[in-house]
């Protein structure tokens, strides 16, 4: 599920300077909404009663999500109905003008009397009033629902080194990684006159490490809102976008946590979350057992043709709805001709994966000695900034006392 955040609601834009905010045509824009990508000025402007049809569409797909995904037992559809009645117990009980007064006197287990919590999530959400859905939505941006939402348990971190396997027991309890594409090229079919670079395994280690920061950021959900999620790993990934290479695994690792600690949207993502991404990238290079495979890697660059695949096809959907609009629809072109490029290098990878990807086991022992490193720097600087807030007295210097006071 997507996390209601300022970062959707209130995204930068890169276009010409002073477009005029759509809504209230006073002010320059500044950002962009990422669902229907009009330009406005500021959050009010976002929730305005214009753009009410987007912005609730937004809150309401959130919601939904968070009660059709991740309510799979009854113990937790119960907790969330006594959410949503603790809601109401601490509404003061003033709606708007426009909201209908008896509909708060009804109790809210008899509004969801008779829905299922698994499919009428639609049902449920119309039968909460205006200020249950405010709350629900605060609870959510707040981090009150977290004990509810059953965390991600990425499938290359399942290992089976058992040397007698029972067939049926190891199908049951395996999670399920994503599928191997079928039918991919061999890398001598697409460099028919050389041989690939020596530094491609190092693109791979770096398009590895943005695949887990996505698929853990979005809690496995990424394939849900596949054109966001291929924008966030680009913005993380240079070698998909460019033509960059790396010569070490220092150096590919290095380039990623770089550009994650200049993006703003991934200020709120600790250190300790991108360090540990790379025990990920070793994980999916180890693949499921101790005979080196390349399984893992393979699954994880398919899943990621996938996105690439269905983000092209979200893209085409909106050139359809965006046809009268044509400054939109040229942006869109542009981003589908871009997609389409990176689809081929994904693919290109992919077919590398197949034919040498036993090579990155030789990574292995670097992405150990990089991730030790980079602990030992977390370490000693959080050591440092211990020892500073030991002689503040706080996590902040006292203010100076003023020393000399003029005399009126």
């Amino acid at each position: 599920m997507d996390t209601i955040n300022s970062d959707e609601e209130v995204r930068p834009h890169i276009n010409d300077k002073n477009v005029p905010c759509v809504f209230c045509l006073l002010h320059v824009s500044k950002y962009t909404c990422p669902r229907c990508n009009s330009n406005y000025c500021s959050v009010q402007c976002y929730k305005s009663e214009k753009h009410l049809q987007c912005s609730e569409s937004f809150y309401k797909n959130c919601v939904m999500e968070g009660l059709s995904d991740y309510m799979a037992s009854p113990e937790e559809r119960h907790k969330m109905v006594e959410t949503l009645k603790r809601i109401q117990e601490d509404d003061d009980g003033y709606l708007d003008s426009d909201d209908d007064d008896e509909e708060d006197e009804v109790d809210l287990s008899d509004r969801l009397q008779g829905l299922n919590l698994d499919s009428d999530t639609d049902k449920i959400w119309e039968k909460l009033t205006k200020s249950e859905k405010e709350e629900f939505q605060k609870m959510i941006s707040n981090g009150q629902l977290g004990g509810i939402i059953e965390i991600w348990t990425p499938w290359w971190n399942y290992k089976d080194n058992r040397k007698v396997k029972d067939i049926e027991e190891v199908e049951k309890n395996t999670p399920q990684s994503p599928p191997i594409r079928e039918n991919i090229l061999n890398i001598s079919e697409l460099l028919r006159n050389c041989q690939p670079s020596v530094n491609i395994k190092y693109t791979v280690v770096s398009v590895l490490y943005a695949y887990t920061y996505i698929c853990r950021l979005h809690n496995g959900d990424h394939l849900s809102t596949p054109t966001d999620s291929a924008k966030e790993l680009l913005e993380l990934c240079n070698a998909l976008r460019t033509t960059q290479t790396h010569s070490s695994v220092s150096e590919a690792i290095q380039s990623c946590l770089h550009k994650a600690d200049g993006d703003p949207n991934s200020s709120q993502i600790s250190p300790k979350f991108k360090l540990f991404l790379i025990q990920d990238v070793i994980r999916i290079i180890e693949g499921p057992n101790s005979t080196p495979s390349v399984n893992y890697v393979m699954a994880a660059f398919s899943d990621l043709l996938r996105l690439w695949q269905e983000a092209i096809q979200e893209i085409s959907k909106d050139l359809k709805k965006a046809k009268n609009n044509e400054k939109l629809v040229s942006a869109l072109k542009t981003k589908k001709k871009s997609f389409f490029r990176i689809e081929k290098k994904v693919q290109f990878l992919l077919s590398w994966c197949k034919s040498y990807g036993v090579d990155l086991q030789d990574s292995l022992d670097e992405l150990n000695l990089e991730f030790c490193a980079l602990s030992s720097e977390m370490a000693s600087i959080n050591n440092t900034k211990h020892q500073f807030e030991k002689m503040w007295g706080g996590k902040r210097p006292a203010k100076k006392k003023i020393l000399i006071e003029e005399l009126t």
